[in-house]
């Protein structure tokens, strides 16, 4: 009985021994991950290469645009509740359409370029829109705005 007992304990050790490295290189591979994961969230958006349009772009990033009506269409409102434009040169928004009393939550994404900024805080951003699940709406579009940077968000001038 006693050696079986020192045989069980001799394999659970060897268990131990063999499982650690495999459990630290585990460890050591989800650290590398997230360390390659970390460079994409600070990536630099592609612009035109003058001062006003890369400070422009760096506040345009930094914005939080909430409540924004992307078009003036009639009958349904559609809104976006917050829209992100993103140092990779695309954009997020969390949406809604609303018909009546009937509000349907949606999600709306896809790339964005800008022209040359008039200043620091003014600036034409063309978006378009490459996937959506808002009803009604269908991928391929674009929108074009003059956006005035203020401290209370933007001010937008459809183009």
């Amino acid at each position: 009985m006693n050696g079986s007992l020192n045989r069980a304990l001799l394999l659970a050790s060897a268990s131990f021994l063999f499982a650690g490295p495999a459990l630290a290189k585990k460890k050591k591979k989800n650290k590398d991950a997230e360390e390659e994961a970390a460079p994409a969230a600070q990536a630099t958006p592609d612009v035109p290469d003058d001062g006003n349009s890369k400070k422009f772009a760096s506040k345009l990033i930094e914005t939080s645009i909430t409540d924004f009506r992307p078009s003036d269409g009639g009958g349904a409102t559609f809104k976006y509740s917050s829209l992100s434009f993103i140092g990779d040169n695309t954009w997020k928004a969390d949406a809604y359409v609303e018909i009546q009393d009937e509000r349907m939550e949606c999600i709306e994404s896809g790339g964005w370029t800008m022209e040359p900024a008039e200043s620091s805080t003014v600036g034409t951003v063309t978006w378009e829109l490459e996937s959506t699940d808002c009803p009604g709406r269908e991928s391929g579009g674009k929108t074009r705005v003059q956006f005035t940077l203020t401290k209370n968000g933007v001010d937008a001038i459809f183009r």
